[in-house]
Formats: C-alpha cells, sequence, structure tokens
C-alpha cells in the first residue's frame, strides 16, 4: 500500500489541519479531532494479514492522551466505551504484551477516510470519558494521589519487575494494582484506600475478590506472595469498623497488610 494514495484520499475527505507522519511499519494521521484535555487524535494505518488496518495503535490503553485515571469509575467508563464501541463499529484486541488495541479493517483505500472518521471519533469519546469525574472530588483525589504514590514505589524498587494494572492471562478481566513478577513467581498487589470507611471497605472486598479468583488461575502453583497495601493515612482506615473485612482479607492473603507508613517492609517479602 502506498502512503501517497492513503494521504491523497484522506485530504479528499478531512480539512487541511490534518497532517501525516510516516512511521517504520504504518502511516500516522494526526487528525484536527480534540479531546477536552487538549490533545490532538492520531490514527494509524497498516496493513496487516493483507488486510488494511486503521487503529489507535494502543494509544488509549497506555495513556499517550495523558488523562486520570479514577478506579471507582473504572466501570462506569467501561460502559461508556463499550456503547462508543458499537456505535462506530470498531472492534479491540490485545497484543502479546497485554496492550489493548481498537481498530477497524478497510477492504480498499477508499474506506479509509470513513474509518478515520469512525475511529478517531471512537477515540475522542474513549478519552473523554476517562477526563470527566463522575465521583465524589475528594475521594477522587485521594485514590489517584495513593495509587500514584504506590505505583512509584514499586517501579523505583522493581523497574521492569513490575506491572501495574495487570492481571492473570486467564483472568483478564480480573486487574491487581500490581503484579510482581521475580525468579518465575508470580507476586499479587492489591491496594487499599478510602477517603470515608464504605470507600475503604469497597477496596477491602475488592481485594477479597481478586485474591479469591488468584486461587482458582492455572498460575496459582506460581504464585508466591498476595499482598495488600493499606493507606493507614487515610480517613476512611478505619481497623474496628472493618474488623471482620480485615480478618477474611487476612485468609486471603499470605502476609499482614502492609500499612504504607511502613512500606519498605514490601521489600523484604518480595
Amino acid at each position: 500500500m502506498e502512503n501517497e494514495k492513503v494521504i491523497e484520499q484522506i485530504k479528499k475527505s478531512f480539512c487541511s489541519l490534518t497532517s501525516f507522519k510516516e512511521r517504520d511499519n504504518a502511516l500516522e494521521i494526526i487528525t484536527a479531532f480534540s479531546t477536552i484535555n487538549n490533545k490532538f487524535v492520531s490514527v494509524f494505518v497498516t496493513i496487516t494479514n493483507q488486510k488494511i488496518v486503521v487503529t489507535d495503535s494502543g494509544w488509549i490503553d497506555q495513556n499517550y492522551y495523558e488523562t486520570p485515571y479514577f478506579e471507582e469509575s473504572e466501570d462506569l467508563i467501561r460502559r461508556i466505551i463499550s456503547s462508543y464501541s458499537m456505535n462506530y463499529k470498531v472492534k479491540s484486541t490485545l497484543d502479546k504484551s497485554g496492550i489493548e488495541y481498537y481498530y477497524k479493517i478497510c477492504s480498499k483505500i477508499e474506506e479509509i477516510p470513513t474509518a478515520v472518521f469512525d475511529l478517531a471519533n471512537f477515540i475522542v469519546g474513549a478519552v473523554n470519558s476517562f477526563c470527566i469525574q463522575y465521583k465524589d472530588e475528594k475521594e477522587e483525589k485521594e485514590r489517584e494521589t495513593f495509587r500514584s504514590d504506590a505505583n512509584t514505589f514499586l517501579k523505583i524498587n522493581y523497574n521492569d519487575d513490575v506491572k501495574l494494572r495487570h492481571y492473570l492471562d486467564d483472568y483478564k478481566n480480573i486487574k491487581f494494582n500490581a503484579i510482581i513478577t521475580k525468579k518465575s513467581k508470580i507476586n499479587l498487589i492489591t491496594y487499599v484506600t478510602g477517603s470515608t470507611p464504605s470507600y475503604f471497605e469497597n477496596d477491602l472486598r475488592k481485594s477479597i475478590v481478586n485474591f479469591e479468583i488468584a486461587f482458582k488461575s492455572k498460575y496459582e502453583n506460581f504464585i508466591d506472595e498476595r499482598i495488600t497495601i493499606f493507606n493507614d493515612k487515610s480517613e476512611g482506615y478505619s481497623p474496628e469498623r472493618s474488623s471482620s473485612l480485615f480478618q477474611l482479607l487476612n485468609e486471603k492473603t499470605t502476609k499482614e497488610p502492609i500499612m504504607w507508613s511502613e512500606k519498605e517492609l514490601l521489600l523484604k517479602y518480595i
């Protein structure tokens, strides 16, 4: 496929603000579509298995658009993205590293402008859904701050051995805050925080469920540690109120929960 023909087709259908960049195995189309956080949308045209594929190149999943992540809103955001996906007939797939790609397939060059239009609109809707704060502002801010601090701590100490917001391959709909792999052993990490006891307990329940599902994974024999990090500085941290959930969580983990104020303990365990 000649890039000049694709560019010609795009120029016939889009405004002059559209620009192009040739990459090793794809043509990047930098559209005039813009998100509410002021990022211009790019789509990529390539040939895979003799088919013309228009894709986001995994940019949404890899957060190239620099959107905030509000964990409590994830289910709602996924429903919104699913609606956009159905409306624009956009499909998705995971590559070997687990990155999600959104795409449309064209049978001939003349179909590319329509696919670019649909995918660009989809990306705008998907990215915007991440930018909107749907829930309690105080809760979202605390959760984002703690998640960012914990992620930074893990990345500094475990480098390429840690994958953030990752999953076990046989349960891809269940994500752990982090998975650390060392010496062929898998270590599952969850975070628990909350601006109120109710929010904190929601995280406790989610950790309990995730660890319970891990027992059913085909990787169970490779799982070494199952550890939860508590934000003991959060306003929702209430050991007395949540004692029954704490006890249940302890039955699913391999170590006592690690307090954020004592986070260096994790380095002794993994």
